[in-house]
């Protein structure tokens, strides 16, 4: 009768195990198929596909703004092509500056326009100022000082400006080329000499100067 009661009382913990679903495996059920996750599926997840962004057309360019490489001078020209390479200098036409320092033809064309066409291809210009140039102007007419003002007689005037002295009394006005003086000679730039008494009338010097740059061209091809 004990070996019954054993076997009842297994019985009866085997069927409230059933009830109750027993020890949760992870396993499903037969006849149940699993739903993959996103991380466990074998498929391949398709990469992101960049937005094309659309090319900017290039804005033409106003022809005004472009010179032909035919329309330059033989000099303009032959700076230029220095410029393609470099830099070319254009300087003022003047017998005091050396040829060596750059062209003395005029740099209109490079200033006033933003490109040279030559060859079938657009270079942009890029100017700048270069070297800097003076040029001064005496100015000379009769006048009648007081009694306190300097009175300087021409003969004692220094040589090596009484020749430009007498051209401005001759003439009104003499004007130094470019590069001639880099400052007025004394004593006339250190306003020692107001009036010069030449040839039995005095007269009244005024002093002038003017400055100029060099202009430096470079250029670079655009296409």
């Amino acid at each position: 009768m004990r070996k019954a009661v054993g076997t009842l009382a297994l019985a009866a913990l085997l069927l409230l195990a059933g009830c109750g679903g027993g020890v949760d495996t992870g396993s499903p059920e037969t006849g149940e198929t699993p739903t993959p996750s996103s991380t466990e599926s074998g498929a391949a997840t398709e990469p992101a596909t960049p937005t094309q962004s659309a090319t900017p057309t290039p804005s033409p360019v106003d022809s005004s703004r472009v010179v032909s490489y035919t329309a330059l001078t033989d000099e303009q020209q032959s700076a230029f092509r220095t410029a393609i390479d470099g830099e070319a200098t254009f300087v003022p036409n003047s017998s005091y500056i050396n040829d060596s320092a750059g062209y003395v033809a005029s740099d209109n064309p490079f200033r006033l326009h933003d490109y040279v066409r030559y060859d079938g291809s657009l270079y942009r210009i890029q100017t700048a100022r270069g070297e800097l140039y003076a040029a001064y102007g005496i100015q000379a007419s009769a006048a009648s000082p007081g009694a306190n003002d300097t009175v300087v007689a021409f003969e004692t005037l220094p040589a090596d400006v009484q020749d430009e002295v007498r051209t401005a009394i001759t003439n009104g006005v003499y004007s130094a080329p470019w590069g001639k003086w880099h400052s007025l000679p004394e004593p006339l730039g250190a306003g020692e000499t107001p009036y010069v008494r030449y040839e039995n009338q005095t007269y009244e010097m005024e002093y002038i100067v003017a400055d100029t740059w060099a202009t430096t061209l470079r250029v670079e091809r655009t296409d």
